[in-house]
């Protein structure tokens, strides 16, 4: 009997045990700070499940522009925004008309890789600028070459883009795009068209004019750099396929810039050409400091004057009105 006793009080203590266990581990479930007691947890309740993170992408080119719009918002210039479509794709043009009484034309203006159409190196100067000399500009966004919110992609080498590279990012997209700028200032009544580049935009101008014969009659390359796909030489070799005057303005920093040497070579070496490449150093006009800009106005236009069509602009005197000479006889 005393045998029966013992294993009884055994089992019932094993039992206890068990149910301790699982009422611990239900507690430690409950909520920090929770009154709901394990008994009142039905099968019926359940947990919630913690939300879903959503990880937003940035896109710098979008923030880019959004901010650009509101600036011209607050300085009352959003009249000059533009939205055109290429390639069913909506972008942006900032139009300025010429604020004289009759057009030259207008320039066709592209930023550099990361930036906007009035970055204020040398796109927003001359922009604001060249209508007072009457030229309309038309800067149009284009689409960033290195996307800086995303991680590098490297890519094993193939044949196909190691033995021709020729083709400029984007460059149907930016060639569209052009096309739809030059389109809507034909909309405007311009009918003759210079393009202007800043950067790696520079190398986007000069392929189109290469591509794009007779759709220009000047070439403006401001500090023209190569877009990571093609080197130096391969870009400063479309300047062979150019027939127009070309102002090259760079800034030879170390006394031996092989990339200039290269553009000078290609110019040379036109055999159908319209007009001469000219090259000006921007560095002795770079040190002069807030002149700078002022005399990289001078330059475009001093070499629009020369190597575009020009209007005559003379314009006769107003006949004057002698009343507003002369007295008028008094009557007694």
């Amino acid at each position: 009997m005393k045998k029966f006793t013992a294993l009884h009080h055994a089992i019932i203590a094993l039992l206890s045990l068990s149910t301790n266990t699982a009422l611990f581990a239900e507690e430690s479930q409950a909520a920090p700070g929770s009154t709901t007691t394990p008994q009142q947890n039905t099968p019926a309740q359940t947990t919630p499940t913690q939300n879903t993170k959503e990880y937003i992408i940035p896109k710098p080119q979008v923030s880019r522009i959004d901010a650009l719009k509101t600036s011209l918002t607050i300085r009352r210039l959003d009249h000059q925004i533009q939205t055109l479509e290429a390639n069913a794709e909506p972008f942006l043009a900032l139009y300025r008309p010429s604020l004289t009484s009759s057009t030259q034309g207008c320039v066709i203006m592209l930023h550099s890789d990361n930036e906007h159409p009035d970055w204020p190196d040398a796109i927003a100067p001359l922009r604001d600028a060249m209508p007072e000399h009457s030229w309309c500009t038309l800067s149009l966004e284009v689409p960033d070459i290195i996307k800086r919110a995303e991680p590098v992609k490297i890519t094993a080498a193939t044949a196909e883009n190691t033995s021709s590279p020729k083709e400029l990012p984007n460059q149907t997209l930016v060639f569209a795009r052009i096309q739809a700028t030059i389109d809507y200032a034909k909309a405007q009544g311009v009918e003759q068209f210079t393009f202007l580049g800043y950067g790696t935009g520079a190398s986007y101008a000069l392929a189109f004019l290469a591509a794009n014969k007779d759709a220009g009659k000047a070439l403006t390359l401001i500090d023209i750099e190569s877009p990571p796909n093609l080197s130096d030489y391969e870009v400063a070799q479309q300047i062979r396929q150019i027939a127009q005057p070309i102002l090259d303005y760079y800034v030879d920093k170390t006394g031996n810039d092989q990339f200039s040497v290269w553009r000078k070579q290609a110019a040379n070496q036109r055999t159908d050409k319209i007009g001469d490449l000219v090259q000006v150093n921007a560095l002795p006009d770079r040190v002069t400091g807030k002149n700078s800009k002022q005399l990289l106005i001078q330059r475009v236009r001093g070499f629009l004057k020369q190597n575009t069509s020009q209007i005559n602009q003379l314009k006769s005197l107003p006949s004057a009105k002698k009343g507003l000479f002369y007295e008028s006889p008094i009557n007694n």
